[in-house]
């Protein structure tokens, strides 16, 4: 099932978290007066009911529960688990999206042109795997810190979130497109073979060799296919290792630097100024407030009043 929310207005921003816990453990119940909440595992498996549909969350599974629905842990975990959550509003009742819709969406976003039919909408289900998901656990590490800091307009969450739960819904599209068949399943197998065999010595050339083709051809492959050159990509994979080790480890920059396969330390710290406008430090000082629970420190977080205020909740039971 896919729901499709409105972006006319942006979602309203409610709380989110980090949790983690040890074995043995599960959800306890909980009931959503109105609000919807997506949860991100990276650590499972994690069982969760909502209504009557039993979930296992693994690594990089996504679970998107409605408002006005009970959830809980069906079974205890087996091993220790960490998942991202986050709750919101939306003042639009979404509707639901019919199959023959959503393949023309998919469409349109394989061809890589501007998909003016769902420009004004969130399209997400209630379950889904990330292939990818470096880039959105670092937006929702972004969202943390600025939910847990001082800002002066409580909108930056509301427009924070929508930007995210945006980022979200392009993911599961764009993952969606390419295992229908509308990309080029060449260049996907191509990717993951870079993902697989990620190394500092990895070159344009080793990639082309391991697949037989020119590493000219190979970089307008890539390109017409991703927008990105051949090299560009693996410098992304590269970064985006760099940023999830700055915000969920305490290693030192030089440290990271081996771990996210660059040569040296200094190669590490031009090409991380380059591609993101500040250095590995400033970017670990930008993202350092969170708000983390666990089952010993699991506080209930009231309905803000202005919040409140916002939005029309009916109270069900």
């Amino acid at each position: 099932m896919n729901y499709s929310f409105n972006l006319v207005q942006p979602f309203l921003y409610y709380k989110c978290g980090e949790f983690s816990a040890d074995i043995p453990w599960k959800h306890k119940e909980m009931y959503h007066q109105g609000d919807y909440e997506i949860i991100i595992c990276t650590k499972g498996p994690v069982y969760i009911q909502v209504g009557p549909v039993q979930y296992e969350l693994n690594e990089n599974d996504v679970l998107l529960v409605p408002p006005y629905t009970k959830m809980y842990g069906y079974k205890l975990s087996s091993q220790p688990v960490n998942f991202y959550w986050l709750h919101f509003f939306t003042k639009h009742k979404p509707s639901f999206v019919e199959d023959e819709a959503l393949t023309s969406y998919l469409s349109g976003i394989a061809s890589g042109s501007f998909v003016s039919s769902i420009n004004d909408k969130v399209i997400l289900p209630d379950f889904f795997h990330i292939n990818e998901a470096g880039k959105i656990l670092i937006f929702m590490n972004q969202v943390l810190d600025v939910a847990n800091s001082y800002h002066y307009s409580e909108q930056e969450n509301d427009y924070l979130t929508t930007a995210f739960l945006i980022e979200l819904s392009h993911t599961y599209l764009t993952q969606l497109s390419v295992n229908r068949h509308f990309k080029n399943s060449r260049v996907s197998k191509i990717k993951e073979w870079i993902r697989a065999n990620l190394s500092e010595e990895l070159s344009v050339e080793d990639v082309a060799r391991a697949f037989q083709i020119h590493p000219d051809y190979l970089t307008r492959l890539f390109k017409r296919n991703t927008h990105c050159t051949t090299l560009q990509f693996i410098n992304e994979l590269k970064i985006e290792t760099a940023k999830m080790l700055l915000l969920r480890t305490n290693l030192t920059v030089s440290q990271i630097a081996s771990h996210a396969y660059f040569i040296d330390e200094k190669n590490f710290m031009r090409r991380f100024k380059k591609m993101t406008g500040l250095t590995p430090t400033e970017y670990r000082n930008a993202y350092t407030h969170t708000h983390l629970n666990n089952p010993r420190i699991d506080p209930t977080i009231p309905l803000p009043k202005q919040l409140e205020n916002r939005i029309n909740i009916t109270k069900k039971v």
